[in-house]
């Protein structure tokens, strides 16, 4: 029996059609974290094809949003090599691991964010629904 997989191109190319209309009515990085999760995937199967286009949308989203290319892109791979490999001895639960992948995702960015940026509570409120709305999809959808 084969194992579902989900159309991951479609998702991606859905992910830049709702980040080009709502980036400039709405909250910013929308859906990252579910790009970060068929990152995480691309990486696992190998599946070269996909890994492009998710950077690809990557770059799509920097470039909408102001911010230096290649910076999801690094903060991934940062969270790739670096901390996945420490917590994923701690966690049993894979659902508890892609919580903390996405918290770190977040969390980096924001310190990304904040290094030319200053301090302000929108910016640190759409961070925080970013991250609860990424929560929902990537733990109950894909």
């Amino acid at each position: 029996m084969k194992q579902y997989k989900p159309p991951y191109f479609f998702i991606l190319f859905f992910i830049i059609l709702t980040n080009i209309f709502f980036s400039t009515y709405f909250i910013t990085i929308l859906l990252i974290g579910v790009v970060f999760k068929i990152f995480l995937e691309s990486l696992n199967h190998k599946y070269n094809y996909l890994l492009i286009a998710t950077i690809f949308t990557f770059v799509i989203i920097e470039t909408l949003h102001g911010i230096k290319i290649f910076t999801f892109s690094l903060i991934s791979i940062a969270i790739v090599y670096l901390i996945i490999p420490r917590f994923k001895h701690l966690f049993a639960s894979s659902i508890a691991l892609e919580f903390i992948n996405i918290f770190s995702l977040y969390f980096l960015f924001y310190i990304v964010t904040q290094s030319y940026l200053p301090f302000d509570f929108d910016i640190l409120t759409i961070f925080i629904i970013n991250f609860l709305i990424d929560i929902f999809i990537v733990g109950f959808i894909i």
